[in-house]
């Protein structure tokens, strides 16, 4: 009699155990180590963590650690950033590229921080100074701690040289404008997917936004088949 109590015990203790693992398991107290989450994705040489609603990516170099970020997230939250990047298993001194899909600040927010930690930030030809100007006067209102990019540590870069200068450096990329958020907007492609920015999901697309079909059509000319959105969930063309 006492061994069946005792088995009854544990049973229904293992039973609570389940329940409770899997009540807590979306809030991240038992999440899974990172490598078993990018293995569960095949990532290959991408990953992205998620904070504060925006999506942030990262591309690694096949020829080193070195990492290409893909927007630069929210203003004043860099330790934040790198330890939602340690969770990932990334080192944000691998960071040595970066480039934002628009500069709105969930998307530039930390580009001071970075040119300041010695990483190479880049712009593009409908990436202008004007649109920093923009994005700064906002943030100003809502972050007394920030500090303004320095715009001339930036580097210009056209999109039709992106392919050659970081290819060289292990990282195979395209970039196109897509301005139908803002006319400052582009998409990264690699392989047969795209990081998106802010661009309006294709299902979501009004009947007089052309701007955004416009950019859609020419993400469907690349033939891409897997796309990243910044804030909304990935899906398939």
């Amino acid at each position: 009699m006492n061994h069946f109590c005792q088995y009854r015990a544990i049973f229904i203790f293992l039973i609570h155990l389940m329940v409770v693992r899997r009540h807590y398991s979306g809030r991240g107290l038992y999440s899974s180590p990172p490598s078993w989450r990018a293995a569960r994705y095949n990532w290959k040489n991408m990953d992205y963590f998620r904070y504060h609603s925006t999506n942030c990516f990262f591309l690694k170099s096949t020829r080193s650690d070195d990492l290409l970020a893909i927007d630069a997230g929210w203003p004043c939250t860099l330790y934040e950033y790198q330890r939602r990047m340690k969770e990932r298993g990334l080192k944000y001194s691998n960071i040595k590229w970066a480039i934002v899909t628009h500069f709105h600040m969930d998307h530039a927010g930390l580009i001071s921080d970075f040119i300041e930690t010695g990483i190479n930030c880049y712009m593009f030809e409908n990436q202008e100074y004007a649109d920093i100007d923009e994005m700064e006067i906002i943030i100003r209102k809502n972050y007394r701690t920030y500090k303004p990019i320095e715009k001339d540590k930036i580097i210009p870069l056209t999109t039709n040289d992106v392919r050659e200068y970081f290819g060289k450096n292990g990282i195979r990329i395209d970039i196109i404008k897509t301005i139908g958020h803002s006319k400052d907007s582009i998409s990264l492609l690699f392989e047969d997917e795209a990081i998106i920015g802010d661009l309006t999901p294709i299902h979501q697309l009004m009947d007089d936004d052309m701007k955004s079909k416009e950019s859609w059509e020419l993400i469907k000319n690349k033939n891409i088949k897997k796309i990243y959105p910044s804030h909304a969930e990935i899906f398939k063309l």
